[in-house]
């Protein structure tokens, strides 16, 4: 069976760079968001805010960078199990990677929102908004790889599962001498 090519790569190899490329975009917004995200002012925190819309934008302002550093560090790691579900051929971890790439760039949208407003020089703002959305489009790019390399996967295993549905319904018939003379030379040679 011929692979099919998207862009000159096949659906596993752009799998592999999804994560590759996730691995490394995390990182570098990492190195980039930390100075914007530590300089939120907090210590002007009211102590009885007035609604819960306002108490809820402060306590994502503040946390900003706690919050980003541990959806990144979660995203590496289902970026490990993308590259570990690729070599064991697993659809799962690659769906668990799909679903949570799309958790992921929201919540980093919600905190951009947010934090826009920290940001007084309007270049800065504009190299922080275009960065994000080129993760998020580069990141929907890749998801195609993704997730057609989870249906070429799953498409497999179910095959393989009918397959072996079929041996065991056609070992009633006429197999079973062969596999019981199989189970006895194993027996015998145990007891040796």
């Amino acid at each position: 069976m011929r692979q099919q090519h998207w862009w000159g790569m096949t659906a596993k190899m752009g799998t592999v760079l999804s994560g590759v490329f996730t691995i490394v975009a995390t990182d570098m917004y990492l190195i980039f968001e930390q100075k914007h995200l530590r300089s939120s002012n907090c210590t002007e925190i009211n102590t009885r805010p007035k609604s819960n819309i306002m108490l809820i934008n402060q306590f994502i302002i503040c946390r900003s960078f706690n919050i980003v550093f541990f959806l990144s560090s979660i995203t590496i790691m289902v970026s490990c199990l993308l590259l570990y579900s690729i070599y064991a051929q697993m659809y799962r971890g690659l769906v668990t990677y799909a679903i949570w790439i799309l958790f992921y760039e929201i919540a980093s949208i919600v905190i951009q929102f947010f934090t826009d407003n920290d940001s007084s020089i309007a270049e800065v703002r504009f190299i922080r908004w275009f960065g994000l959305v080129s993760r998020v489009f580069m990141h929907c790019f890749w998801l195609f790889f993704v997730i057609t390399y989870a249906h070429i996967i799953y498409k497999s295993q179910s095959q393989g599962n009918i397959i072996s549905y079929k041996r065991r319904i056609s070992a009633g018939s006429g197999e079973f001498p062969q596999q019981r003379s199989k189970i006895i030379n194993f027996t015998r040679h145990y007891n040796e």
